[in-house]
């Protein structure tokens, strides 16, 4: 299981993946996949930027490996601070977007997103309620790109 849960929460195991995926919506979307994938650059890079620098900044949660001294620890603990999980707020702002974009996706985007979380306090990398903020925070993101961002960028590339 611990080999699972940290394959899940490294980023860089799903270049490929994603590539495809960009390829597939392109292909399969056409305009609509190319408003979509400008709007979810925009959207994480702004979830992203927004949580670490504003909010974990301000809060300056301490990550559990620093504060519990007998926490066992079997994978590399970060210096930056906890709260809110930027993995979580990361990806609930793209499983959202998607959810509203294609509502074929919804259970998909919304079930790996759980997974991320949840292999983030698996890994003891994050207490519960750090990925319920970012879980929060990043669907306000996601769905606030959604309704400000989407439809204008698409309505400006099929104009």
């Amino acid at each position: 299981m611990y080999a699972f849960m940290a394959f899940i929460t490294m980023k860089n195991n799903f270049y490929y993946l994603g590539i495809a995926c960009l390829v597939a919506i392109l292909a399969v979307y056409r305009l609509n996949g190319l408003a979509f994938l400008l709007t979810v650059g925009i959207t994480v890079a702004l979830s992203d930027a927004s949580s670490h620098y504003i909010l974990k900044e301000g809060i300056a949660r301490l990550r559990p490996c620093h504060v519990l001294p007998d926490l066992e620890m079997t994978f590399r603990c970060s210096n930056s601070f906890s709260f809110p999980s930027n993995h979580a707020s990361n990806t609930f702002a793209a499983a959202t977007l998607i959810s509203l974009c294609f509502r074929n996706t919804t259970l998909l985007a919304i079930g790996l997103a759980l997974l991320v979380c949840y292999s983030r306090v698996y890994l003891k990398v994050h207490y519960p309620f750090d990925v319920l903020g970012g879980a929060i925070y990043g669907s306000l993101v996601g769905y606030l790109c959604y309704r400000h961002m989407y439809v204008r960028i698409l309505k400006l590339i099929k104009s």
